[in-house]
């Protein structure tokens, strides 16, 4: 066995050992109840283009880099 596995499956039989008597195993991953999703599935990062990031990057109350 490789290290990482090791170090995972100790991990897993510590969240075992931490759940006993419980019935339910440990939860692995992601969530796959009927949870919403924590937030907007169609947000996406707002598009800035290289000129917006150099205006703000001089902006009013922004400090100057050294160039």
């Amino acid at each position: 066995m490789n290290k990482k596995k090791m170090e995972k499956d100790k991990k897993v039989d510590k969240a075992v050992d931490m759940s006993f008597p419980a019935s339910d195993a440990p939860a692995r991953g992601k969530a796959t109840g009927t949870e919403p999703p924590a937030r907007p599935v169609d947000r996406h990062a707002p598009a800035i283009t290289k000129e917006e990031i150099e205006q703000a990057r001089r902006g009013a109350g922004h400090k100057q880099g050294k160039r």
